[in-house]
């Protein structure tokens, strides 16, 4: 059997924690609005396990039927860590339904109100709130008092959690990347963006790094059209190797098809900020080069560096990183040493923006060097050109 343990929110407010220690443990308290969406003082039942592990009972919480009295629904919430088609991993409730967050919360605080909770429903709890819990931390759940109706609302590691009335069976996915602002969330409280490019920045299989491309420049021409998705409504340009070559009229390519992989610059003979193209974009905004194309380097057999890969390490030689948490090598809220030899795991990938190392290292989006990669070299001023901003959970250096 399961213990049974009673654990205050970790953002609880001194105040209130000292009135529940001496006032035992209350009635959930009745939030004014200027209170009502920020973290709660109600104490959480917490109980380690599932929903069947704890013999909850069938036909309450999760497994309430849609249209249960709010008494009935809001009994209990179990939350696992999961498996959904290809999001793994996720976090589940009792039902096997897909758990996600909303880019445009806050912490503590819900945004989605009126209409919206209609679609994304609260994952919300009763006066006595009792969680169920299996590969969470349990430190990382709270509840907020939504701003709407008052009612608490659960969250995870001050994110408010949610379901999406789109998803009809168990395991549907169906509510990820709902208008690139909701996600799927991970058992550690992150976003899991699956196979979409996450908001703000670029996918690390379409671009690489200033300086430093992953893909050989084999290139021989490309069309940019001055209108996305390669429309005949505006004009279009043609350019063509070898080499570097200037634009003709710059600045005004929304989007461009190529014969192979080639480098675009927003500067003049190839200077400036630049990125590696694979394949045909069809908007230049997401890789950072929407009406700022001024010239293009093509194959020629030499002048950019040779190719590497994702999958062989003998060509890392950085054996440290210091990771800043602003662009451009700055740290508003600190930065984060690590080191190798070999993996390394960052201790808060949140605050990881840019990142000032010598020599070549490997970024990975997963612990223990797990997930996507990409071999970059040297310091990496913007880490959302590359798909990396606050995603580098782990760095594999030399050894």
């Amino acid at each position: 059997m399961s213990r049974k343990t009673v654990v205050s929110l970790a953002a609880l407010i001194a105040g209130a924690a000292a009135m529940l220690a001496a006032c035992g443990t209350p009635e959930a308290p009745t939030a004014s609005p200027a209170t009502s969406n920020v973290a709660d003082s109600t104490p959480l039942n917490l109980l380690q396990g599932t929903a069947k592990s704890n013999n909850a009972t069938p036909g309450t919480g999760d497994w309430a039927p849609q249209g249960a009295p709010a008494d009935v629904s809001r009994a209990w919430v179990s939350l696992r860590a999961g498996k959904a088609g290809d999001l793994d991993p996720v976090v589940l409730n009792a039902a096997n339904r897909v758990v996600y967050v909303f880019d445009k919360d806050e912490k503590n605080k819900s945004n989605c109100v009126d209409a919206c909770r209609d679609t994304w429903p609260p994952v919300e709890l009763g006066k006595t709130p009792k969680v169920m819990w299996a590969g969470i931390n349990p430190h990382d759940l709270g509840v907020i008092r939504r701003p709407d109706d008052h009612n608490l609302q659960l969250t995870l590691k001050g994110r408010p959690l949610y379901l999406f009335s789109g998803d009809k069976k168990a395991f549907d996915t169906n509510g990820e990347a709902v208008k690139n602002t909701w996600w799927a969330v991970t058992p550690d409280g992150q976003r899991n963006f699956g196979k979409n490019t996450p908001p703000g920045s670029t996918a690390p299989t379409t671009t690489a790094p200033t300086g430093a491309p992953t893909t050989a420049l084999t290139g021989k021409s490309a069309i940019l059209f001055d209108d996305a998705n390669f429309s005949d409504n505006g004009a279009s340009q043609g350019v063509a190797g070898p080499g570097c070559q200037n634009v003709f009229r710059p600045d005004v390519a929304s989007s461009v098809t190529i014969d192979g992989p080639v480098k675009l610059w927003d500067g003049p003979n190839c200077t400036g900020k630049s990125v590696v193209i694979t394949g045909d974009v069809k908007d230049l905004k997401t890789v950072g080069m929407d009406n700022a194309v001024r010239s293009i380097r093509f194959g020629d057999g030499g002048g950019q560096t040779p190719p590497t890969t994702t999958t062989g390490n003998a060509a890392l030689t950085a054996t440290s990183a210091i990771l800043d948490s602003g662009k451009n090598l700055s740290e508003p809220q600190g930065s984060q040493a690590v080191s190798g030899p070999g993996c390394a795991n960052v201790t808060t990938p949140s605050l990881v923006s840019s990142i000032q190392a010598d020599g070549t290292y490997k970024l990975w989006t997963g612990k223990d060097c797990t997930g996507k990669s990409m071999i970059v070299t040297g310091n990496q001023n913007d880490l959302s050109t590359i798909g990396f901003d606050k995603m580098v959970y782990s760095i594999r250096f030399a050894g």
